[in-house]
C-alpha cells in the first residue's frame, strides 16, 4: 500500500511537471506568435512608408497616368516620328529604349510590342541612364504625376498604331509638391519656366485649362511650333549642345526655347495663309519663317523668354544647304511628316471634298499666272 501511494505521488509529480511544461510552451508559442505578428505589422508599415514616392525615384507608369503641363505640340514633329516608324520599325524600338533610359535597341522581332517591355531588349538596362528619362512632378496628393518633359515623344507613343494609353514608360520624379498649395506651386513653376501656359493663339491660360491626357486629341497643334521644329540648324541652333542627353525628351538646353521662337513668329507672319498639306506652300512658309528669325536684331528680346535672339541660338543667315536638304531629301524629318499628314488628310476627308479643294487650288493658280506674265511684259 505504501508502495502504491508512493508510486501515485511520483506519477502526479511527473504529470504536473508535464502539464506545467506544456503550459509554458504554449505561452512561449503565443508570445512568439504575437511578436511575429507585431514584426509583420511593423514590416507592413515600413513597406507602406517605403512605397511613398520620393524625389529621385524612377517609376514605371503607363501613359494615361501622366498629366500634361502644356496644351500645345508641334504635330509635324510627331508625324515625322510616326512616318519614320512606318519606314523603319527598328527606329520605334530605338526611341522606346532611349526614352526609357536604355540607350538604344539591342534586339527585337515581329512579335515585339511597345506595350510589353519584356518583348524587346535595349543596349543598357531600362532606367539606367536617368538623365535621359522624362521628368515628372509629384502633385500634392502624393500620387498624381504631372509630366514636365517629353510631351512630344510620349504623345508619339500614345498615337502610334501599335501604341496607346497602356504603353509603359520609365519616368524620374524631379519635384514633389506633396502637402503644398497647388496654386502657389503652379505660379512658382510658371515663373521658373517649368510649364508652358499658352494656347494655340499664344494667349495665356490657367493651369485648370490644361488637357487631362496626352495625345493629339487632347493637345492642340501649334503650327508655328512645327515651323520652328524644322528650322533647327537652318535658322538657329542650340546655344549649348553639350547639355542635351536625350533630344527626344529635351531637344534644347534652354527650356521652351523653340516655343519662344514660335511666339515670335506668331506676331511676324500668318501661317494660316499657307496650305501646309501642299509641299510648295509648306516650303514657302518655312522660308519666310527662317528669314524672319535671322532678320531679328541680335539684341532683340524674343517673346516672353527674357533672352535675346543671339542667346536663343539665332544664325546670322539662313543655312541654305541644310534647308535644301530638308526640302529635297526623301528621308528628312519634313518629308516623313509631310507624307504622313497628307495621307492622314486623305483618309479622314471625303473624296468629294478633296477633289473640290484640288480644283479650287488649280483654278487659283490659273488666275495668278496671267497677272505674273503681264507684269513681266510691262517690265
Amino acid at each position: 500500500m505504501r508502495f502504491h501511494r508512493t508510486a501515485c505521488l511520483v506519477f502526479a509529480s511527473i504529470l504536473g511537471a508535464v502539464v506545467t511544461g506544456s503550459a509554458l510552451a504554449n505561452q512561449e508559442e503565443k508570445a512568439a506568435t504575437e511578436a511575429s505578428s507585431q514584426a509583420e505589422s511593423d514590416d507592413s508599415k515600413k513597406n507602406s512608408e517605403d512605397n511613398t514616392i520620393q524625389v529621385g525615384d524612377v517609376l514605371t507608369v503607363k501613359l494615361d497616368a501622366l498629366l500634361p503641363t502644356q496644351s500645345v505640340l508641334a504635330f509635324d514633329r510627331v508625324f515625322a516620328s510616326l512616318g519614320r516608324y512606318e519606314a523603319r520599325p527598328a527606329q520605334m524600338f530605338d526611341d522606346l529604349c532611349l526614352t526609357n533610359g536604355g540607350k538604344g535597341v539591342k534586339t527585337w522581332d515581329e512579335q515585339s510590342k511597345p506595350t510589353d517591355l519584356d518583348s524587346y531588349t535595349c543596349q543598357e538596362p531600362l532606367g539606367s541612364n536617368q538623365d535621359a528619362l522624362p521628368t515628372v512632378l509629384l502633385a500634392p496628393d502624393g500620387k498624381t504625376l504631372y509630366l514636365l518633359s517629353g510631351h512630344h515623344i510620349l504623345t508619339t507613343f500614345w498615337d502610334m498604331p501599335n501604341g496607346g494609353t497602356s504603353v509603359p514608360v520609365k519616368v524620374k520624379v524631379t519635384q514633389s509638391l506633396a502637402g503644398d498649395d497647388i496654386d502657389e506651386v503652379w505660379n512658382a513653376m510658371k515663373e521658373a519656366g517649368q510649364i508652358w501656359l499658352f494656347d494655340t493663339r499664344g494667349e495665356k491660360m490657367k493651369p485648370s485649362e490644361l488637357p487631362e491626357y496626352l495625345g493629339m486629341k487632347q493637345l492642340k497643334h501649334d503650327k508655328y511650333l512645327s515651323l520652328v521644329f524644322f528650322l533647327r540648324n537652318i535658322a538657329y541652333s542650340d546655344p549649348d549642345k553639350g547639355k542635351t542627353v536625350n533630344p527626344l525628351i529635351r531637344p534644347m538646353s534652354i527650356p521652351y526655347m523653340q516655343y519662344y521662337w514660335a511666339q515670335y513668329l506668331r506676331k511676324k507672319m500668318k501661317v494660316s495663309s499657307y496650305d501646309l498639306n501642299d509641299p510648295d506652300e509648306y516650303a514657302a512658309a518655312l522660308k519666310e519663317a527662317a528669314s524672319l528669325i535671322v532678320a531679328a536684331a541680335d539684341d532683340e528680346n524674343i517673346a516672353s523668354s527674357g533672352k535675346t535672339a543671339k542667346e536663343l541660338g539665332q544664325f546670322d543667315e539662313i543655312n541654305t544647304k541644310a534647308l535644301d536638304s530638308l526640302l529635297t531629301r526623301p528621308t528628312s524629318s519634313w518629308s516623313y511628316a509631310l507624307a504622313y499628314r497628307q495621307r492622314e488628310k486623305e483618309e479622314s476627308t471625303p473624296k468629294r471634298i478633296l477633289e473640290e479643294q484640288k480644283a479650287k487650288k488649280e483654278s487659283a493658280k490659273k488666275v495668278e499666272t496671267p497677272a505674273v506674265d503681264a507684269e513681266k511684259t510691262e517690265n
